[in-house]
């Protein structure tokens, strides 16, 4: 497990980047956090590392797909229950050549994947976020260990 901490907006995108640029085709990230604790941030962070720019919380609408150098499959399941997961086929999403990402998988209990990224959120205050990265399986492991805080968003 690694904790980083963000002071800043910017810099919790920069973390996002950085963690983005080590992850790998179906690579699955599991976001946890209360509402604005900067879930989303991140996620713009990683999407960004897949040349990325533009991506929106898919709050009212269960999941987006953006197109990139991978695909990345962006989910936020506040609002929706497993079975729904289920009805609209999420193992084609979860268990493709893309990235996944899910915001509030703590939701998530009998379709929870295997191995995985886990990023828990915490707010510190009004600014500041304490990031927990804790990789799920070998794969993932490698990567918190490697993702550092880094203010490059260059390659």
């Amino acid at each position: 497990m690694k904790e980083l901490i963000s002071y800043s907006y910017d810099e919790t995108i920069s973390i996002g980047y950085k963690i983005g640029k080590n992850l790998f085709k179906g690579a699955i990230v599991t976001l946890q956090g209360d509402l604005g604790s900067g879930k989303t941030a991140l996620v713009r962070g990683i999407a960004r590392a897949f040349s990325i720019d533009d991506i929106s919380s898919p709050t009212f609408t269960i999941f987006h797909i953006y197109e990139g150098k991978l695909p990345v499959y962006h989910f936020d399941i506040y609002r929706i229950e497993e079975d729904e997961l289920e009805d609209i086929g999420y193992e084609e999403y979860f268990y493709n050549d893309g990235v996944t990402l899910i915001e509030w998988a703590d939701k998530l209990k009998r379709l929870y994947p295997k191995e995985y990224l886990k990023i828990v959120i915490e707010k510190l205050d009004s600014t500041v976020r304490k990031i927990i990265l804790e990789g799920i399986g070998d794969r993932y492991k490698k990567i918190e260990d490697v993702v550092e805080k880094d203010e490059d968003f260059g390659d």
